[in-house]
């Protein structure tokens, strides 16, 4: 006698398939290359704090390191032109000076 196959039937044909679809999203999605980053290291950028960042001080920063993008876009290392202090910022809270 031999084990029933968890996947046999039309169900378990359905379940392979939306498994497979599932695998082949995820590797196009890691195919995709990352988008290039607006700002170089060493540039001079004046950083606009959002709604909820009001504390924190808007100014003239230098961009320190490009850092990879999370969530809808790409962030970086700032340092503060005046010294000091240094943050990670999302590029959409950035723009030339």
């Amino acid at each position: 006698m031999t084990p029933k196959n968890k996947t046999s039937g039309l169900y378990g044909e359905a379940m392979v398939s939306e498994r497979g679809k599932a695998m082949a999203r995820k590797a196009r999605e890691k195919a995709r290359p990352a988008a290039a980053h607006r700002f170089a290291i060493g540039q001079t950028v004046h950083y606009s704090p959002g709604i909820f960042d009001m504390a924190d001080g808007k100014g003239v920063y230098r961009v320190v390191r490009l850092l990879p993008a999370e969530g809808s876009g790409n962030q970086y290392r700032l340092e503060s032109a005046s010294g000091g202090h240094d943050r990670v910022v999302c590029e959409s809270q950035l723009s030339l000076r």
